[in-house]
């Protein structure tokens, strides 16, 4: 069987299992189209599925940045086409609309940190589909992922965190993060599905 179809069937499959959400707990937040320019989304709005409470949180996190941190908006509403209640944290950028899928921890955490790490993942995303559109063949993970675009998603958080008037902690904390690898959970050097079996966030 050809590759590339093989690859489609398989990701149509993971899809189908992964949205199996109830659709009355889906709902979409109109939001500014996106600038001119490619664009990762279709439409422009953003899709938000979860329980009351997550959707909930997801807009006013949503509103929070379009108020106190214009610029980290604009990449959002670019680069994210749903946001997603999860079983962890992460940015699926490959999927169709790109994917912020989103923890407990991470949605229960301040407005200001929710808020903060939608910035963080959206920018996750652009490194993703700016190459993509650039350079029309599939995105290397050390473009997107890994510790130079970590770095690159974490300061883009930090300034949203204090364009939103975060609390000195939460912007200490973030600070705090500069160059470490905190995403490599089990420590073996390498960021995979073994270290999201154990992500708490």
């Amino acid at each position: 069987m050809n590759p590339v179809i093989l690859l489609l069937i398989i990701c149509t499959l993971f899809l189908h299992g992964d949205l199996s959400v109830n659709a009355a707990t889906t709902r979409t937040v109109k939001v500014k189209a996106a600038p001119a320019g490619h664009s990762a989304l279709s439409s422009p709005s953003i899709q938000i599925t979860g329980d009351k409470n997550f959707i909930t949180k997801t807009k006013a996190a949503l509103k929070l940045l379009q108020e106190k941190a214009p610029d980290a908006y604009k990449i959002t509403v670019t680069y994210i086409g749903r946001i997603q209640q999860h079983n962890f944290s992460g940015m699926a950028a490959y999927e169709t609309p790109p994917t912020y899928k989103v923890g407990a921890s991470t949605v229960n955490a301040s407005l200001t940190w929710y808020a903060s790490t939608i910035a963080h993942d959206a920018y996750h995303s652009k490194l993703y589909h700016d190459y993509l559109y650039t350079y029309k063949e599939a995105v290397p993970n050390e473009v997107w992922t890994g510790m130079d675009a970590e770095m690159k998603c974490l300061e883009i958080q930090i300034q949203a965190l204090e364009s939103m008037g975060a609390s000195a902690s939460e912007i200490e904390y973030a600070k705090s993060l500069r160059g470490k690898n905190w995403w490599d959970l089990n420590g073996d050097g390498d960021y995979n599905e073994d270290d999201e079996k154990i992500r708490d966030w």
